[in-house]
């Protein structure tokens, strides 16, 4: 079976735009959630939101291409242009390669359905509706505009598994490497973000309302004090190869993708079950060949809602007890839906090269019945990591997870 390695990495994400700015912001503990005008302006409960930097390279996409491209589509060719140059490739390098491009996005559209049918409906013509509307709000259009610009010849297809979408999307192109199907796969998501897309969730009560005054405190995965979750936008995608690939073309591996693990609670459709996710996280363990005391860090879901962070918690004490760091980077970001789970993937990739691990921001007051843990507070330098799992967990019962280990 082919070891599969991360060689290149892109994101765009509210905390920064690119490696580099994330990096910093990451040992800063620097917030990017933000008030959020639009959200105000229509009258939402919740008016903070962690908005990342949609606009497009002028370099990349052209005016024709533009068209067609929403900003989830814009923000993966930015960010798949980016984790190339990392991995050493340009565009004409792939270009007419059998490389596949897995990726989704979980809920971004709702703002060009919604206005392409208030036009029609207020004018009775269908001039009023943009003809590009269909590809512009396809689910799988960033998949196929990063397919198409970079003239990629191998399957691309999207995944739709909410939360855990770009997890899950990792994991299929991990299965592909393995197989010996792929030597390169482009893996990853992207998620855009409007006040219709909010407007569900507040009619849930799930996001955070308490601190419309101060934003950037808004989001605080295991505080007491937590009150929802923060919506984001963002795009993080990786560029993942078989040994034998990075070998042929003198290429460098940045971090190992050593262990899989998906499955589905099958109890609620909204409420995580912490024996799923346990499981998930027992298994993602097994298939790197590893056991629970080899890990030393995980990347939490940890979304900074009243209901699921225990759970979660309650899974990691069940597979590691106290042994474990823990931190959520969602307290920086907020949670980019299909977008997060790869930008935690980056996320934990880049604490692995370095050897820190990030701050949980907001987390004053942790709830006492998670004095059990070693939750990361500030910002902690050599770190000792060699092996770190990232969990998603998502809406309809779908969990992913990802264990990752350091290149020797």
């Amino acid at each position: 079976m082919e070891k599969v390695f991360i060689t290149g990495r892109g994101l765009i994400t509210p905390i920064g735009k690119g490696l580099a700015a994330n990096r910093q912001a990451l040992k800063e503990g620097k917030s990017g959630i933000v008030f959020c005008e639009s959200y105000h302006a229509n009258n939402l409960p919740s008016v903070v939101a962690g908005i990342a930097d949609e606009t497009p390279d002028a370099n990349l996409l052209d005016r024709k291409m533009l068209r067609f491209s929403p900003p989830a589509a814009t923000m993966s060719v930015s960010a798949v242009y980016e984790a190339l140059q990392e991995a050493g490739l340009t565009p004409d390098d792939i270009r007419g390669k059998r490389i596949a491009v897995i990726g989704g996005t979980a809920n971004s559209f709702g703002k060009e359905n919604t206005e392409c049918t208030m036009n029609f409906m207020q004018s009775g013509k269908l001039r009023a509706v943009p003809p590009f509307s269909v590809p512009r709000v396809m689910p799988s259009s960033a998949v196929s505009i990063i397919s198409l610009f970079y003239g990629l010849k191998g399957e691309s297809f999207d995944i739709s598994a909410a939360c855990a979408t770009s997890t899950i999307s990792i994991i299929q192109a991990v299965r592909l490497i393995r197989s010996g199907e792929y030597d390169m796969v482009i893996a990853g998501g992207a998620e855009q973000l409007d006040w219709t897309q909010a407007l569900g969730f507040c009619a849930m009560r799930a996001l955070s309302t308490k601190f419309a005054d101060n934003p950037a405190a808004s989001s605080r995965p295991f505080d007491r004090n937590r009150d929802g979750f923060v919506l984001a936008n963002g795009a993080a995608w990786v560029i993942l190869e078989s040994e034998k690939s990075i070998k042929k073309r003198n290429g460098k591996a940045i971090t190992e993708i050593s262990g899989i693990a998906s499955n589905s609670n099958a109890t609620d459709m909204v409420v995580p079950d912490a024996a799923a996710s346990e499981e998930v996280m027992r298994l993602a363990i097994a298939d790197a060949g590893l056991e629970a005391s080899d890990i030393q860090y995980v990347n939490t879901h940890g979304t900074s809602t009243p209901v699921g962070d225990p759970v979660e918690m309650q899974a990691i004490k069940n597979v590691f007890g106290s042994s474990v760091a823990i931190n959520s980077t969602k307290s920086q970001t907020g949670h980019m839906i299909g977008a997060t789970g790869a930008a935690e993937i980056i996320f934990t990739s880049i604490m692995l090269e370095d050897d820190f691990i990030s701050p949980t921001i907001n987390l004053d007051e942790p709830e006492e019945e998670f004095a059990w843990a070693d939750l990361v507070k500030e910002y902690r330098p050599n770190a000792g990591l060699k092996h770190a799992i990232s969990n998603s967990f998502a809406f309809g019962g779908s969990n992913a997870c990802v264990t990752l280990s350091k290149v020797k």
